[in-house]
């Protein structure tokens, strides 16, 4: 019987990547405000209580093997000289906080039931080194969401016990998307070599492959040459 996956933030970046990474040996749901192009697509806007419940609405009472959080947003601006924290409005600061920290909180409490009923069930949040101590950036709200994952990854180990739940963080630099090689050609990212999606995806493949006698709780992929 095939596995069943539930990615959000599927329909581009590395949530589509997973999303296409999975989809041939999984049941899969995929999670986005825009259509996701593999597995059975959720309209959810998950910053507000109406996209919660769309997910948990659609899984209904089925068994849920792995809650896969690939969603993420930031500051207009962010990681360039554009970005100004004085003029960041108030609107986008509460955005960010509600896609990057609160959202994931909110559908693993909604999924607890679905993934209880799976034997072997995997949270595996991607956060970044934005929340590492000594690499915090100039983007205070996507900062401090990244920081706070990280204590919401730590806690969720220990919520989510009773249902036998493994919670895994994984904190990657500028992953190799479109979005980072478009910003390198403008000059926005400084010259640097990005994490290869294929390396997130191996990841990916670790922590789920893992046996129910092991959690990986946090992993840190930095890249070799960051960039100046």
């Amino acid at each position: 019987m095939p596995l069943t996956y539930l990615v959000v933030g599927a329909s581009s970046g590395l949530g589509a990547a997973a999303a296409a990474h999975l989809a041939p040996r999984a049941t899969l749901y995929s999670a986005s405000r825009r259509p996701a192009a593999h597995g059975t697509w959720i309209a959810a806007d998950i910053s507000v209580d109406a996209g919660i419940d769309a997910c948990a609405a659609a899984l209904g009472d089925a068994s849920l093997d792995g809650l896969l959080y690939m969603g993420g947003v930031w500051e207009d601006g962010a990681f360039t000289d554009a970005y100004d924290f004085h003029k960041s409005p108030r609107a986008e600061t509460r955005n960010v906080i509600a896609v990057n920290l609160t959202a994931p909180i909110l559908l693993a409490q909604a999924l607890a039931p679905n993934l209880a009923r799976a034997p072997d069930p995997r949270i595996v949040l991607i956060g970044s080194t934005s929340g590492l101590d000594q690499f915090a950036p100039y983007e205070v709200a996507n900062t401090a969401s990244k920081f706070g994952l990280r204590g919401a990854a730590l806690s969720l180990h220990h919520a989510m016990r009773p249902q036998k739940v493994g919670v895994t963080l994984i904190n990657p630099c500028n992953i190799d998307t479109p979005e980072v090689q478009a910003d390198i050609a403008q000059g926005d990212f400084a010259p640097q070599v990005p994490i290869p999606m294929a390396d997130i995806l191996h990841t990916l493949d670790y922590v789920l492959g893992c046996s129910a006698a092991s959690v990986p709780q946090e992993i840190n992929l930095m890249q070799r040459d960051p960039g100046s």
